[in-house]
């Protein structure tokens, strides 16, 4: 039997190829000149499905409030942040101006838009990027939405106007590493403490997390075996937080490791709506 040595078989290989594998990278835009590079985003040419008419005229301006600003700020930059996987923390005063942080909620300097306004307005964000949609709605339809839904009212009047500037930025930490978004299996414990709880535990792939002021935790009372909810700052001793490396998806959200030794927590950052598993519903 003959053997033959690496080399040959590389040079026969070579020669069974065509010969344009040879040939240096293709410019794309030499070959395809009707392509349009990814941070120049393609105007919407037509309604098809007439869906304008279903929109109010307040519906109708945030739509085309939030399409202009996605297409002409926010597109151009999105391709180099995608690349680096890091966050255009430049983008936030834009996105604020776009008054779409607190969606559906009213008062607490919060847009009130009805619920179709306000999914018309995410759904144009997510046209342009689906990353920066995935911010949006992790600071404001799970951060600020509990605290609406399940906060007391000094923690509304507390936290829920400088969310809606984006003048603080929340993230919402129920998923654990080792049962993912169950909360009926939650690990992550409180202990009643004098003046406050005691928080120990881990939270894996919360969005924001890396650079949130206010993350929204959800532990088991070990008194009573039942899921209640914390307001947890971002500088709390005992709180460390790890970016998840090397995603393929959204890879602008910053998702992270949430690590909790011992966190203290005060009275009045226990969220006094979640006392039970199925408090979680409600956001």
């Amino acid at each position: 039997m003959a053997i033959h040595s690496s080399s040959n078989q590389d040079d026969s290989n070579k020669r069974a190829m065509p010969s344009y594998f040879n040939l240096p990278p293709l410019d794309v835009s030499n070959a395809f000149p009707q392509a349009t590079p990814a941070s120049v985003f393609p105007p919407c040419a037509s309604d098809y499905f007439q869906f304008d008419d279903l929109l109010t005229p307040e519906e109708q301006a945030v739509r085309k409030k939030v399409r202009e600003c996605m297409e002409k700020e926010i597109a151009p930059v999105m391709t180099e942040y995608w690349e680096k996987a890091k966050f255009p923390f430049q983008c936030i005063p834009k996105l604020a101006a776009l008054r779409l942080a607190g969606g559906t909620i009213k008062g607490y300097g919060c847009p009130g838009l009805s619920i179709l306004g306000s999914a018309v307005g995410t759904a144009e964000v997510a046209r342009v990027d689906a990353s920066c949609s995935t911010f949006i709605l992790v600071h404001s339809s799970l951060a600020m939405l509990t605290i609406a839904l399940c906060g007391s009212e000094a923690q509304k009047q507390k936290y829920l106007p400088s969310l809606a500037q984006f003048q603080t930025i929340g993230c919402w930490g129920l998923t654990e590493p080792d049962y993912g978004s169950d909360a009926s299996a939650l690990k992550t414990t409180a202990t009643k403490v004098e003046g406050g709880w005691i928080l120990d535990g881990q939270k894996r792939w919360i969005g924001n997390s890396t650079f949130a002021d206010i993350l929204v935790i959800f532990a088991r009372n070990t008194s009573t075996n039942q899921i209640n909810g914390y307001i947890v700052k971002k500088d709390a001793p005992g709180l460390t937080v790890t970016k998840i490396e090397n995603k393929i998806g959204l890879r602008i959200v910053q998702n992270g490791d949430i690590v909790m030794k011992k966190v203290f927590i005060p009275d009045e950052d226990r969220l006094t709506g979640v006392n039970s598993f199925q408090d979680t519903n409600k956001v």
